[in-house]
């Protein structure tokens, strides 16, 4: 399974230390594995940690909402890559076949690019 965090984000540039990414004001969204912390996982990336350990931690991006899908990670990804603009790197260094994990695009277009809606 994998989760879906949304974002509001204003245009900023997201500096990890060993990437810059430029992000453009919009509704992003963010795919996640969704393993036996997938709680604690959605709630850290919801609430900004005072500590950052991935990419989307360094967002400057208002939290809106999570959904959990019966989909996996990869696919999820590869689905919204077909349709949806995205950040070339962010967040896809341990899925070498995607080229992003954060995804400019709605809820609605997200599920139904996913295979979920129609």
């Amino acid at each position: 399974m994998a989760y879906l965090v949304f974002f509001l984000c204003p245009s900023h540039v997201v500096d990890t230390g060993a990437a810059t990414f430029k992000i453009g004001e919009g509704v992003y969204v963010y795919v996640g594995s969704c393993g036996a912390a997938c709680l604690k996982r959605v709630d850290r990336h919801l609430r900004r940690p005072a500590v950052r350990r991935w990419h989307v931690d360094y967002l400057n991006c208002v939290g809106l909402y999570a959904v959990v899908v019966p989909v996996e990670e990869r696919e999820a990804a590869r689905r919204l890559a077909e349709r949806c603009p995205y950040v070339p790197g962010f967040g896809s260094t341990d899925d070498p076949d995607a080229p992003s994990h954060l995804f400019r695009c709605s809820l609605a277009e997200a599920l139904s690019y996913i295979g979920l809606t129609t």
